[in-house]
């Protein structure tokens, strides 16, 4: 997904095995390839007919997608593990006076905000 975002335009499975050739261990074309179409079928990605390639884009911005995946999971474990997670926030941002500020702010500008909405 990497790749794709940076490149900001459609990309074939090439593309992306050029951008990743000095991984190690490098990855096979066939397995980006699946790996493309798999996240084509789960919907993060579009998919066209260029010719004899496919080409890709991404369906949603980097900062919508990480949004997408943090809100469901955050979802499921504030309805599942309330209080562990917010024992756990608590316990991470303790040592952090900038992430425990940055943290009271956020919360400051949610609760102006529903008191505008209510």
């Amino acid at each position: 997904m990497d790749v794709i975002w940076e490149k900001g335009q459609p990309v074939t499975v090439g593309d992306v095995a050029d951008s990743l050739a000095r991984r190690d261990p490098p990855l096979a074309y066939s397995t980006i390839k699946t790996i493309l179409t798999n996240l084509s079928d789960k919907g993060y990605l579009s998919k066209r007919s260029a010719g004899r390639a496919n080409e890709f884009m991404a369906k949603k911005s980097k900062m919508h997608f990480q949004r997408d995946v943090i809100g469901g999971v955050v979802s499921s474990l504030l309805r599942d593990y309330r209080n562990p997670l917010l024992t756990h926030l608590a316990q991470e941002l303790a040592d952090d006076p900038e992430s425990i500020a940055e943290f009271e702010r956020l919360l400051a500008e949610r609760k102006k905000q529903r008191s505008r909405d209510a």
